[in-house]
């Protein structure tokens, strides 16, 4: 039931497009997360298992941004792009890969488990950019860009 709430109020708390003051994400939204034509044409190697019902809509973000890796694995220093579910709990170590330029694909921000998390992440000055599509979120740090916190709807 909390769940449902949640969708409900991040529907109505969320913006489109426009009310977004970043061109990072605004070109983002515009370009891939509202452009039902855009066509991602590169490939993402995902960690084996991985099927969310975002899948596509993740491809194509990670695409746009030209990642091509995803991984599971929060201890291996290699990848760019790390999916954090709710078996990881270490929000210090994933603090640290924000610190060191990587991107964290947040599983269900909104469930109980991952709430916590997703709140300490986007509190954190380390973050200076994170995008809440309900079913996922993203957190990253970008040099040069005041910390905003963006609640997009998919």
């Amino acid at each position: 039931m909390r769940y449902l709430i949640s969708y409900i109020y991040h529907f109505f708390v969320s913006n489109s497009r426009h009310g977004t003051h970043s061109p990072f994400v605004y070109s983002l939204a515009e370009q891939v997360i509202y452009n039902p034509e855009y066509k991602c044409l590169s490939i993402v190697d995902y960690p084996e298992g991985f099927n969310p019902k975002y899948k596509d809509l993740l491809n194509k973000i990670l695409g746009f941004w030209k990642l091509s890796e995803i991984s599971k694995d929060i201890n291996n220093p290699d990848p760019t792009v790390y999916w954090v579910n709710s078996s990881v709990k270490d929000i210090n170590k994933l603090l640290e890969l924000v610190d060191k330029g990587k991107v964290l694909i947040i599983h269900e921000p909104y469930k109980k488990n991952q709430a916590g998390l997703w709140k300490g992440l986007i509190e954190d000055e380390r973050v200076t950019v994170s995008i809440n599509l309900f079913h996922f979120g993203i957190v990253m740090k970008r040099e040069g860009q005041r910390k905003e916190d963006f609640l997009l709807r998919q």
